[in-house]
């Protein structure tokens, strides 16, 4: 299922796009001493706490380049613009940063829904844009020669979930509960392929609206129907009331979830609910080797209130900055769009801190990460490899 472009007030893009010329010059941003790079994230609003750790992510890639010379002797600025996860003001903040401080690429363009709307500025600029937070077909296919993604889409990520789960608990009876929204189409669309391939018994099945805090209806009925596993389908308060709801009615039946609300926090408030609580991710657990290196290094460029904010979310985009930059550094002096895309387009076995390397081709601009199964440990606070 491809997401359609969200419609944006016609007026609205057809002012924002004739106020000033969109910008197509492939040196913008670069001078003798400096690379000018853009990020548009929902740093404040539900959203926030994925995407503070995410713009830590290009904070740190930046700040490691530029302690080691920059690109080729070119020392990186990143300007952040902040969209609250809403559309029009996604809109503004790439037409800032575009057209007018002239930004030589962007290291993030926000969540789906902003993302989508964004792309035909970016197609009409030609900007090399990389995004690692959220991952709309329409990003990636058919191939946008300036647009790169690193991750793993919701559908794969929901089939996975269920193929691993069920080869932990086979012949179980299934209950599935999801959005009522663009992301739970995408999560069902998922849900829908392992079913079919693994022929899944769902014995109850429903979409929440979006916001819902109190889930004791949809639980008492997934408990009702004889479920014995739960996939659920919710960000980060959903997932938690669903657990602590089938701990108060003394269930103990397995929770699949998936990687988008994957916070520390979401374990200390499940409590000992947790202990039967599962996440799929392609990005290593807390407490692997590979976690602890890159948590250790974060420490060297990140303040110590900054460090308090790291997640799973911070090591992506360090991952996909650092593909951004190693691609301006392919360049040498002569620093242009045209290069970078090209450079980029060469990516391969880029290795990243804590999950799978990175690759894109010309033909394939979706470098998409290996997925694994993981447990929750209640005491820890962190997940552990199943595997």
């Amino acid at each position: 299922m491809k997401l359609k472009p969200t419609r944006v007030i016609p007026a609205l893009m057809a002012a924002l796009l004739a106020a000033s010329p969109l910008f197509a010059h492939a040196q913008q941003g670069v001078t003798a001493t400096e690379i000018l790079l853009g990020e548009i994230a929902p740093l404040t609003g539900p959203a926030s706490v994925g995407s503070v750790a995410l713009s830590l992510g290009t904070k740190m890639a930046v700040a490691e380049a530029n302690a080691n010379g920059g690109v080729n002797g070119r020392k990186i600025r990143v300007i952040s613009e902040d969209d609250g996860y809403v559309v029009t003001r996604a809109v503004q903040a790439a037409r800032k940063l575009i057209t007018s401080d002239k930004v030589f690429a962007l290291a993030a363009i926000s969540g789906s829904s902003p993302s989508v709307a964004l792309l035909p500025m970016l197609k009409e600029t030609g900007i090399p844009a990389i995004n690692v937070l959220s991952f709309p077909d329409t990003l990636h296919t058919p191939v946008v020669p300036n647009i790169y993604v690193a991750g793993a889409s919701h559908q794969d990520t929901v089939e996975a979930l269920a193929t691993e789960l069920n080869k932990l608990y086979p012949n179980k009876k299934w209950a599935v509960v999801t959005q009522d929204d663009e992301l739970g189409s995408l999560m069902r669309e998922g849900w829908e392929r392992a079913q079919a391939k693994l022929k899944l018994n769902v014995v109850y099945k429903t979409a929440y609206r979006r916001g819902q805090k109190d889930f004791s209806a949809e639980m008492l009925a997934a408990t009702n129907a004889g479920a014995e596993v739960l996939f659920a389908g919710g960000i980060v308060t959903e997932n938690i009331a669903m657990v602590k709801e089938l701990e108060r009615l003394g269930s103990k039946i397995p929770v699949g979830a998936t990687w988008i609300g994957r916070y520390p926090s979401v374990l200390q408030a499940m409590g000992s609910a947790a202990q039967n609580f599962y996440m799929i991710d392609y990005v290593e657990p807390e407490g692997s080797a590979q976690s602890r290196a890159f948590y250790a290094r974060a420490t060297k460029f990140l303040s110590g209130d900054d460090f308090k904010r790291v997640n799973r979310y911070t090591p992506v985009a360090y991952a996909g900055t650092k593909a951004l930059i190693e691609a301006m550094r392919r360049c040498g002096k002569d620093l242009t769009w045209t290069c970078t895309i090209k450079q980029m387009d060469a990516t391969k076995d880029m290795e990243t801190p804590v999950m799978a390397p990175i690759n894109f081709t010309q033909k394939s601009h979706f470098s998409r990460q290996k997925l694994s199964l993981m447990k929750a440990n209640p005491k820890t606070l962190e997940f552990e490899s199943v595997n």
